[in-house]
């Protein structure tokens, strides 16, 4: 999973160098569209950072442990969509850039957000 976000964080920093900025909304339509390719990318590590942290944790390893396979997907899908939603908005437009040009700081930036949100989101699941 660390080498499909390695090749496809790189891919959508890439295709923000592509992107197109025609029309009437004038030069914050760049920043709009690197902001959000950014922002998707950066979800994509988030998920795929909470689906290895949520495994990890203890407390999730026994409230599994009675529910099918499919239960298990699919709150697991439904506490890391919380945290893939949630964890950018406590990313600066900075902490983004940053992140798109080093690999180890969007880690660090990945691994924080996941850890700031994760309890909120298995909270919500739970309720």
């Amino acid at each position: 999973m660390k080498k499909l976000i390695a090749v496809l964080a790189p891919i959508a920093l890439f295709l923000t160098a592509c992107a197109s900025t025609t029309g009437t909304t004038g030069g914050n339509s760049t920043a709009t569209t690197t902001q959000q390719l950014g922002t998707a990318a950066l979800k994509i590590a988030i998920n795929a950072k909470c689906t290895t942290e949520l495994n990890n944790l203890p407390a999730w390893q026994t409230a599994t442990k009675l529910m099918t396979a499919e239960q298990k997907t699919n709150i697991q899908g439904e506490i890391c969509g919380c945290v893939s939603d949630k964890a950018p908005q406590s990313v600066t437009a900075v902490d983004l850039a940053t992140a798109a040009i080093d690999p180890q700081v969007r880690a660090t930036i990945v691994s924080n957000a996941v850890t700031k949100t994760i309890n909120a989101c298995v909270a919500e699941a739970v309720k």
